[in-house]
């Protein structure tokens, strides 16, 4: 029986590190590439996941298609936006759409904030990635460093879960996840992120600083992971998706976003 489990876990455990060897290089390779490139993969992120979230949101498969195609619509036209003209124009057409696609919800008889909300917690973190690409100067070591940070959250929250159990977090909302899950993600997320900083020469201050902040961001990014984990919940799947092997869907993967 032991043996069974065993070998079920490691093929689990196969897949879901050559998925995400694929997945990194991609992420690696549009951040480093930057430009139309980087625009294009973000636009992709948000069809993939609008037409996930679309799916934990409403079991008609014809409002499902529209409110994909609404906020795919909202990113081709918003994220160009941001990138061509700042983020005042960007961030006045990414709310516009988003109230567009809250006013096609209404129409369909769905409660339009929840539309709108769906929108912009798909859309306001792709664009503060571009934003933050474009405009800092290290731009794309700090977005690599924040999906780093995000990885090391993931992987610490994963194996050490998995490993000593223990207390759920969230029973009602998530009953995988654990407590020492939480403190293994934010450890490991902290240690990585100021490693990291520590490698690329900044000094213990600012490496310290970074473990600090890599630590507050892995407890947002699990806050997310628990969003996402509450509307599986209420639609009754195990993940948002099949398109990533081992993972589960994009959304899965790009929660703590």
């Amino acid at each position: 029986m032991g043996r069974p489990l065993a070998d079920t876990f490691d093929r689990a455990l196969r897949r879901r590190l050559l998925t995400g060897s694929v997945l990194a290089a991609l992420v690696v390779g549009a951040i480093l590439a930057g430009g139309p490139v980087y625009i294009i993969f973000l636009i992709a992120l948000a069809a993939a996941m609008a037409r996930e979230l679309a799916r934990l949101l409403d079991r008609d498969r014809r409002l499902r298609l529209l409110l994909t195609a609404g906020i795919l619509a909202a990113a081709l036209v918003g994220l160009p936006a941001l990138a061509l003209f700042g983020w005042r124009t960007g961030g006045v057409a990414i709310l516009t759409l988003a109230l567009a696609v809250a006013a096609l919800g209404g129409a369909a008889g769905r409660r339009p904030l929840v539309w709108f909300a769906g929108t912009l917690y798909l859309l306001l973190p792709l664009a503060s990635l571009l934003w933050l690409r474009r405009e800092h100067p290290e731009g794309a070591l700090l977005v690599l460093w924040l999906f780093l940070v995000i990885v090391a959250t993931d992987s610490g929250a994963y194996f050490v879960g998995r490993t000593l159990g223990g207390p759920r977090l969230a029973p009602h909302i998530s009953p995988g996840k654990t407590w020492s899950g939480l403190a293994g993600g934010v450890l490991l997320a902290g240690t990585t992120g100021g490693a990291a900083v520590w490698l690329h020469g900044e000094g213990a201050a600012r490496a310290l600083l970074a473990a600090v902040v890599a630590m507050l961001l892995a407890v947002v990014a699990q806050g997310g992971d628990l969003v996402e984990s509450w509307l599986k919940r209420r639609s009754g799947v195990k993940d948002s998706g099949t398109l990533l092997p081992g993972h589960g869907g994009v959304l899965d993967r790009f929660d703590g976003v």
